[in-house]
């Protein structure tokens, strides 16, 4: 499950974080090369350790939360693990290991809930990342804007009517992708996950302890956050059973 990333991947993703300190970025380049030596030789635990360093830098890199969840899994923690797979998912959504990895975890848990297979709006949103997102409506955009300018200065009857219409596509092109890049920020803001990395933790019909219990999680489960009131959390599962639990039973993706 281990796998070798090149410092060079690391470096450039920590420059697009906007680390502007060299010093800094090599301290955290050999944290990263320190951690993946760890792992290789079966010392997970400060493996493990070495990769939250990372992040309690301010580093949010798919490739840490990749790794840091392989050293989680050979550990047996099922939760953490599920989370660092989860979160390395929202910045390489389309790593097919990293969803092969995702899955056998997934597999250990206690709670198989089943819910409905996603549409293929659902799909889409899922395999972009919002920077990703960013740089499509950006590029569009700059096209769009050259596809004017050329429309503007074109002189004769046929180059301008060329222009035109490829300035009519550009702008197509940019509405459409300015439009997914606003549902995909607000699906980011909205649609609140988290899993659960308690052994047992107790749903209850109300946001505290003398609630009723209605059914139980396990560690690794995954739930969407409804609402939030003071420690407590309402959940929702994909086959739509809700309730609350204590925010110190589950951890945000």
């Amino acid at each position: 499950m281990a796998r070798g990333i090149c410092l060079v991947v690391l470096a450039i993703a920590l420059a697009a974080t906007g680390c502007a300190d060299d010093q800094v970025d090599r301290q955290t380049a050999e944290l990263y090369r320190q951690g993946n030596l760890l792992y290789e030789g079966g010392r997970f635990p400060e493996a493990s350790r070495t990769y939250e360093r990372i992040i309690e830098r301010g580093v949010r890199n798919g490739h840490v939360y990749y790794n840091l969840g392989n050293a989680y899994y050979k550990q047996d923690r099922i939760g953490l693990a599920i989370l660092a797979y989860e979160r390395a998912t929202r910045l390489m959504p389309r790593d097919e290991d990293l969803h092969n990895n995702l899955d056998l975890a997934k597999e250990r848990t206690t709670d198989q809930i089943a819910g409905e297979v996603p549409w293929f709006g659902r799909q889409a949103l899922d395999g972009v990342t919002v920077n990703e997102a960013t740089v499509a409506a950006t590029s569009a955009g700059f096209l769009a804007s050259l596809a004017l300018v050329g429309f503007l200065l074109a002189s004769r009857p046929r180059t301008r009517s060329v222009t035109g219409y490829a300035l009519l596509v550009s702008c197509l092109v940019l509405l459409v992708a300015a439009g997914f890049l606003g549902i995909k920020i607000y699906d980011s803001l909205v649609n609140e996950e988290a899993i659960v990395l308690r052994s047992t933790a107790v749903v209850r019909t109300g946001p505290d302890v003398s609630s009723e219990p209605v059914f139980t999680l396990h560690e690794g489960a995954k739930v969407q956050l409804v609402e939030h009131r003071d420690d407590w959390l309402r959940i929702r599962l994909p086959d739509g059973k809700n309730g609350w639990l204590s925010q110190d039973d589950l951890e945000g993706i």
